[in-house]
């Protein structure tokens, strides 16, 4: 049976609507006593609100100052969040912090393993122990291991082009959740977005691999394959500078699922971008400017009819 006080969820998810109005400053002024007439007609309505504040000001308090400050966290920094002595009500409270650091922050995890990780504006051309150069994109993560002859990175997120030189036949291995691919000299792309990896080869030949499928795919230059989980889709493309527009500012698609669209976004941005709604389906093309993010997430509203909300620094809402 509910309690007297308790909204219902139906008030929780109004409570939510109307924060995410206000929080983005669109209302107008009959919006705003339509907004007042809802609080006062119920008190569950109110304190359904007052509680979606207080959820949000322990979701981005945290996330805001971890957003300044990033510092690498250490396993036993992170146990000692949660001393065994620690009462349940407070595991509880610290654990639905955290859960919102992590839904507004996912890359903490990465950031601990990686050995490069790059802010979210620019792209970091770097030198690799073997001679080798690889151009990083904001926002990405790169561990490397050149220990004993080896010649392999990990991209844990993000982009990556990568001018490998030959070394007497030694092979240059790229590790993504998805995929393996190994060169000996040559040029070209790995995007480890939107949940698999996409591979273009600009000049040389790259083999790649999956899981499951050891031998993989060959490719050569203007040629690309996705990654997803086992499955390798190989073909051809028409432009290869469009896969690489991101190293100039700018983002450059066709045909491309809004919600992947938005993951590339996000990438350049300091908060975290939320597709709601159908339209996260809907094709779009176009070139993007990387450094203007909320220009380029108006241009993406106006071109499909939807509406972009900011509720805070840390979180931008289109639906």
């Amino acid at each position: 049976m509910q309690a007297a006080f308790e909204p219902t969820d139906q008030q929780k998810d109004e409570a939510a609507l109307w924060h995410t109005r206000r929080a983005g400053g669109s209302l107008s002024a009959a919006q705003e006593d339509e907004f007042e007439n809802w609080l006062n007609s119920d008190r569950n309505n109110r304190l359904a609100f007052d509680q979606m504040r207080v959820l949000w000001a322990q979701i981005e308090d945290p996330a805001r100052r971890l957003s300044t400050n990033r510092p690498k966290m250490s396993l036993s920094r992170f146990r000692s969040w949660f001393p065994p002595h620690r009462s349940f009500a407070a595991m509880a409270g610290m654990a639905a912090i955290v859960g919102g650091i992590f839904f507004l922050q996912p890359d903490i995890i990465g950031n601990i393993q990686a050995d490069i990780v790059t802010d979210h504006t620019t792209v970091t051309p770097i030198e690799l122990p073997d001679g080798s150069v690889v151009q990083l994109a904001a926002n990405s993560a790169l561990a490397t291991d050149f220990a004993n002859g080896h010649r392999d990175v990990e991209l844990l997120r993000g982009q990556a082009f990568f001018d490998v030189v030959h070394r007497n036949g030694d092979p240059f291995r790229v590790h993504t959740g998805d995929a393996t691919i190994r060169v000996v000299g040559t040029r070209f792309n790995v995007d480890y977005l939107s949940h698999q990896t996409i591979v273009v080869v600009e000049d040389g030949a790259v083999r790649v691999s999956s899981n499951r499928d050891a031998d993989g795919v060959l490719l050569g230059p203007g040629q690309q394959v996705a990654v997803r989980g086992d499955a390798l889709a190989p073909l051809e493309i028409e432009d290869v500078n469009l896969a690489l527009t991101w190293m100039k500012g700018r983002l450059s698609v066709r045909n491309m699922r809004v919600a992947d669209l938005m993951t590339r976004l996000e990438n350049y941005s300091d908060g975290k971008i939320v597709v709601v709604g159908k339209i996260a389906g809907r094709s779009i093309s176009g070139s993007f400017p990387t450094t203007d993010i909320a220009g380029s997430l108006e241009t993406v509203a106006d071109a499909i009819g939807a509406s972009v909300v900011k509720t805070s620094p840390w979180l931008t809402i289109i639906y």
